[in-house]
This record gives C-alpha cells, sequence and structure tokens, in this order.
C-alpha cells in the first residue's frame, strides 16, 4: 500500500496515486450525499473503535511464513482467516481459525500442477473457499489448499487483475491493469469475467489517463451489488443490475487536487510524485474501499498536512508515526464521517468479513501502538494481553473492530 507511495525517494516499490473516475451513465445527478474533507472530522482510535478484538496467530515453529516489508494480504470467510505476507519470494498461504489458531500452511512456488508462481490477491470463491490471483493465473482451491480449478488468465488478453469478486455463477467481477485507452483517452478498468467463456464485458466507468499508474480499481460488496472505487476519485460508485451510481463523494474544498492532475499521464504523474508528496498542497484519495455493516472505509493522505522539504524526504529513513494518513469511515444512510490514524505511519490497508474490519499489525507495528497507548488505556491493554499469547514475540496479531456511531 503506502510502502508504494515513496519509490521515488526511499527506492520502495510504488504506483502513484493519480486517478479518477467518471461514469456516462451518471449524467450529472447529484442524488448522493457528498461529505466534507476537514479537520473536523478527524477523533482519536478510542472515539472511533468499537467492538474491538485482538486476534494473536498462533504460528506453529517451523511454518513458512516470513516478513519482507510487503504489505499483507488477507481474506476472511465465516470462519478462516487466510494470509499471505511475501507475495513474491517465499509466496506461502496461512490459514487460521477466527481465533487465531493455525490450521494450514503451503508453499508451492513452482510450475508443477499443484503450484503456483506470486501470490498477486486473494479472495473467496462463492461457496468461501480460497481463490488466489497468481500473475496470470486464477487459481480455485478446495479445503485442503490443493488447486482445483486453474485458469489461464493469458487466453483472455494480456491484463493485471487488481481485484475480484465472484460475481453470479460461473463469472467474477475484476478490476484490470493494462488496458488499451479508449477513444477519448480514458480507460475502462472494471469488467465480469466469464471463467466459462474466457472473456471480459468491460463496465462503463472510466479512470483518467493517471489512473494507470495508481490503484486500477477496488472492489467490494456492498447491498445487492458492489462499490467500485480508484485512486484519487473523490467519488466512490455503486454497481448493480447493470448499472452504475455514484453513492457519495468527498470534497477537500482548496485541498482538492486539480483536474489537470487527473489528465496527466502515468509517466507524468510519476514525475511530480515527490514534489507533491513534499508539499501536501492536496488532498489524495487513495481508491481502496472496504466495508463492514453498513461503513464504509476508505484512506485519504493529507486533511492535517506536515509539508517537508524535499531534502527531509531524501533523508527519511522510515516513514513518521504521525504521517499525515488517515482512515476515512463513511455512514451514507445517517449522513455521517469520521477520520481516524488507527495505526502508525503507512500501515497498510484493511480487510472485512462485511461484518467487521481487519487488519494485520506486524510487530513493529503492534509495538508502537503498546508504547504510544494511541488505541486508548481499554485497547492498549487487550492488545498487551494478546501479545502475551503468542508463540513468537516476532508474530503478527490481527485486530477485528467495528466504527461507532452515534
Amino acid at each position: 500500500m503506502f510502502t508504494k507511495l515513496f519509490r521515488a525517494f526511499l527506492l520502495l516499490p510504488f504506483v502513484s496515486l493519480f486517478a479518477c473516475s467518471s461514469d456516462p451513465d451518471t449524467g450529472n445527478s447529484k442524488d448522493f450525499p457528498s461529505f466534507q474533507i476537514t479537520k473536523d472530522i478527524i477523533q482519536s482510535p478510542e472515539q472511533v473503535l468499537g467492538e474491538v478484538e485482538f486476534i494473536p496467530l498462533k504460528i506453529p515453529e517451523g511454518t513458512p511464513i516470513q516478513y519482507f516489508g510487503f504489505d499483507p494480504n488477507m481474506a476472511i470467510s465465516e470462519d478462516r482467516i487466510f494470509l499471505n505476507t511475501d507475495p513474491y519470494m517465499n509466496p506461502s498461504i496461512h490459514e487460521f481459525d477466527r481465533e487465531g489458531n493455525h490450521v494450514q500452511s503451503i508453499a508451492r512456488k513452482g510450475g508443477g500442477p499443484n503450484e503456483y508462481e506470486n501470490i498477486d490477491k486473494l479472495g473467496l470463491t462463492n461457496d468461501g473457499r480460497l481463490a488466489v490471483i497468481s500473475r496470470a493465473s486464477l487459481l480455485e482451491f478446495d479445503e485442503k489448499l490443493d488447486i482445483q480449478n486453474r485458469i489461464n488468465l493469458r487466453q483472455v488478453g494480456s491484463y493485471f487483475v487488481i481485484d475480484f469478486h465472484p460475481f453470479e455463477e460461473n463469472k467474477w467481477i475484476v478490476s484490470l491493469r493494462g488496458a488499451e485507452p479508449e477513444e477519448d483517452g480514458f480507460f475502462k478498468n472494471f469488467a465480469i469475467f466469464n471463467r466459462d467463456s474466457l472473456t471480459y464485458e468491460f463496465l462503463h466507468l472510466k479512470s483518467y489517463p493517471a489512473s494507470g499508474s495508481g490503484e486500477a480499481g477496488s472492489i467490494v460488496p456492498y447491498e445487492e451489488g458492489f462499490l467500485l472505487n480508484f485512486g484519487a476519485s473523490d467519488t466512490i460508485f455503486y454497481y448493480s443490475k447493470g448499472t452504475i451510481q455514484p453513492v457519495l463523494s468527498m470534497n477537500s474544498g482548496d485541498r482538492s487536487m486539480p483536474m489537470e492532475s487527473r489528465l496527466q499521464p502515468e509517466d507524468k504523474a510519476d514525475e511530480e510524485l515527490e514534489q507533491m508528496i513534499a508539499t501536501q498542497t492536496y488532498d489524495f484519495y487513495f481508491g481502496n474501499v472496504e466495508v463492514a455493516g453498513e461503513t464504509i472505509n476508505t484512506q485519504v493522505f493529507g486533511i492535517t498536512p506536515k509539508p517537508l522539504s524535499l531534502a527531509e524526504l531524501e533523508e527519511m529513513g522510515e516513514i513518521p508515526a504521525d504521517f499525515p494518513i488517515y482512515e476515512v469511515f463513511i455512514q451514507p444512510k445517517k449522513q455521517q464521517i469520521k477520520a481516524s490514524k488507527i495505526v502508525p505511519g503507512l500501515g497498510g490497508f484493511p480487510f472485512s468479513d462485511g461484518e467487521y474490519f481487519y487488519r494485520l499489525l506486524y510487530t513493529e507495528t503492534w509495538n508502537q501502538l503498546l508504547e504510544s497507548g494511541q488505541l486508548g488505556e481499554k485497547h492498549t491493554q487487550a492488545l498487551q494481553i494478546a501479545s502475551e499469547q503468542l508463540v513468537d514475540e516476532e508474530d503478527p496479531i490481527v485486530i477485528r473492530y467495528k466504527i461507532k456511531w452515534d
């Protein structure tokens, strides 16, 4: 996630975040709520978090789990938590029950019939089994974590699948990178993939040219359809029954990114990234979206800017805990919005089982939370208890939570 943000000056992997979206089906309709993004919406984690639980992952000695600074990837079913912490060097998959007890792990990088290449994205099938995007393959696993179905996506086109969810029988809704631009220069990134006919049916939602270097698209089930989001988009869309409509928008006022920045080609946007991070003139909408209950979550860089010089950025050895990256929580039906900094530094994206949010806390993260006490006394004590249940003090902890509303 945010490690990607700093390629220009920290030599970490990055895809820039300048993306926005437009939908020809929505016209100029304003029949959806718009929320102001200001410092007034910021609250402490203690004020925001509700029904918090810390789940120590009880990892047996010798389990092939390694941490190389990659953002964790999770998928949560009704009774399982699936986890990957290294998509490339040692792309292992780890299965836990909902209490953090280890069930099984596999490490099968290779080209054999029950092996895979990378672990690019975890997901679930309609019946709650694990599914994985591995380079140009869509893999569907059985309960023993053996590959039950392997679909070669190279037969469909030279796209890279960013996100995917089961759509209906034998179909997936996916977000893609690598599509050719439309005649107007914009891109279609969302599609319905038919696993039987090996075809894509592209949706009408379009991204600006610069979105090719950012989050190409994020998908999450919502009500009777799916929420769709792009990096730097100030609007989150809803797809259901063949139509796409905006469900909410966010307004940063004079901190909103200029349209000319969103229209820049990918290479030009990358060139300007370092300067924009330093000056922090605009809010960046990262383009991820998750839902727990009726709460919609995304992340924003800015709100309370802390400008830096380019020299300071170049000398920065690690991301400071107070870097201005905020979780934004929106409850459209109650017309309410909150922002908070739940984890220090970058912290990765949250995941969801539809009812609760989840995120993995690496050792350095949960230790920082214990030292800072930023979660409040009650939650800090619960985190301390969870840390004492770990088999190895270097292992991660999962935080599961809801958001409190009036």
